[in-house]
């Protein structure tokens, strides 16, 4: 394989966390309002599902039950979640009748990662989904077990060095974003770890917790209190600041990766077709939600940043992300 410069890395990833060009013509026509555009009569009548492809306690089932209620409170009705995990929760999103009573939770690793390095989905991220809102930025977390004899970044990689293949790195599943984050790691402190993909957040979190595992990369979400409780070692971050709720965990970049960056986001989805007005009902809800003091109160807690955005916003980030992760996945040698 061809192998990229490092700087050239560093420009694709920096798409993960700012996202500034203009809409593509692909774009452009999944924005477009659907033919259908006749909205349901008093929409929404009874509760929405909101699919959280990953299993009960992981990043991404936190935060959507943080934004379920006030969701709800919005619109009118409950918001019931619905764990699907991995590529099975995106295919059922994306099959889903295109009435606004259902909705996707998807991030940059299943929409703009997952579909170049596993072309076994069955999914579109662009001909299947339309995009809602964005809703939260997710930086990811490096934590080892607590007996591993390492105090920081530089430290842990001395020991890869002199054990290649020796300590195993868990992740919540191929193509989410701590897999990502960790594969990056390796190629840029040019080490080399044994991969293990388990069902999910919580398992490969409890793989660190039991040492099945050493060390793991994954949204931080779901695993401050095991980092509080001592369960796990918090060795830095992936974000490109240090964050508010570990300000005394530094980042890898400060830490002896220069310019690594690891910061993930999530956003609300629709099936392709859903008329134009559910959407932009389903918008504003979203936008209200997230404005509410508890609800961003709460998303902060867990080490993320809410944040929400215009449909036309979050489609020009997929799309930008999908382009820039699709050429690191192929210079790390994920790409199928």
């Amino acid at each position: 394989m061809r192998q990229a410069s490092m700087p050239a890395v560093l420009v694709v990833v920096a798409g993960l966390a700012v996202s500034t060009c203009g809409a593509s013509a692909q774009d452009n026509a999944n924005l477009q309002s659907p033919k259908n555009e006749s909205a349901l009569t008093g929409y929404p009548t009874k509760p929405i599902r909101l699919i959280a492809p990953e299993v009960p306690g992981s990043a991404t089932d936190i935060l959507a039950r943080i934004l379920a209620p006030k969701l709800g409170e919005a619109l009118g009705q409950e918001i019931v979640i619905e764990n699907l995990f991995g590529a099975a929760g995106i295919e059922t999103g994306a099959r889903a009748a295109p009435d606004g009573y259902t909705l996707t939770y998807g991030s940059a690793g299943t929409l703009a990662l997952l579909p170049h390095i596993d072309k076994t989905v069955r999914f579109d991220s662009f001909d299947d989904f339309l995009p809602v809102s964005l809703y939260a930025i997710n930086p990811t977390l490096l934590a080892v077990h607590p007996s591993l004899p390492v105090a920081d970044v530089k430290e842990l990689i001395a020991l890869m060095k002199a054990k290649p293949n020796a300590l195993k790195m868990a992740t919540a599943g191929k193509g989410t974003a701590g897999h990502f984050a960790g594969v990056l790691f390796n190629a840029m402190a040019d080490v080399n770890a044994v991969v293990v993909h388990y069902n999910g957040g919580g398992p490969a979190i409890a793989a660190v917790v039991d040492n099945d595992a050493q060390w793991t990369f994954a949204p931080i979400a779901g695993r401050l209190p095991h980092v509080r409780t001592g369960k796990l070692k918090a060795i830095a971050t992936g974000a490109t600041t240090r964050l508010m709720v570990l300000p005394h965990v530094p980042t890898v970049a400060e830490s002896g990766v220069p310019g690594y960056d690891s910061v993930g986001w999530a956003g609300i989805w629709v099936p392709k077709g859903t008329p134009q007005p559910v959407i932009g009902q389903l918008n504003a809800a979203v936008v209200k939600a997230i404005a509410s003091p508890e609800l961003r109160a709460q998303v902060i807690e867990q080490g993320s940043e809410p944040q929400s955005s215009t449909p036309e916003q979050l489609g020009r980030r997929l799309r930008e992300e999908y382009d820039r992760l699709g050429e690191v996945a192929k210079t790390a040698g994920l790409a199928q």
